[in-house]
C-alpha cells in the first residue's frame, strides 16, 4: 500500500475522550484491529447513481401519486 492510504471510520465505542460516533482516519493496514470498535464509513456515491438494485426497482414499480 502507498504511504498516507487511511479509512474514516466511526467509532461504536469510547476511545479516550473521542466517543461513539466520531469519526477517526485509520492506516488501510490497521483496519482489522479496529474491529468492534468503529465500522468504515461508506462514501458518498455520486447523486442520480444507485448501485443497488432494489432502489432501481422501487423507482420503476411504484405507480404514481394520485394529486
Amino acid at each position: 500500500m502507498a504511504d498516507g492510504d487511511t479509512v474514516k471510520m466511526r467509532l461504536t465505542f469510547p476511545r479516550g475522550t473521542q466517543k461513539p460516533g466520531d469519526l477517526i482516519e485509520v492506516p488501510a493496514d490497521e483496519v482489522h484491529r479496529w474491529k468492534g470498535f468503529a465500522k468504515p464509513v461508506d462514501t458518498p456515491k455520486p447523486s442520480g447513481q444507485s448501485t443497488t438494485p432494489a432502489a432501481a426497482s422501487d423507482k420503476t414499480t411504484k405507480p404514481p401519486a394520485k394529486a
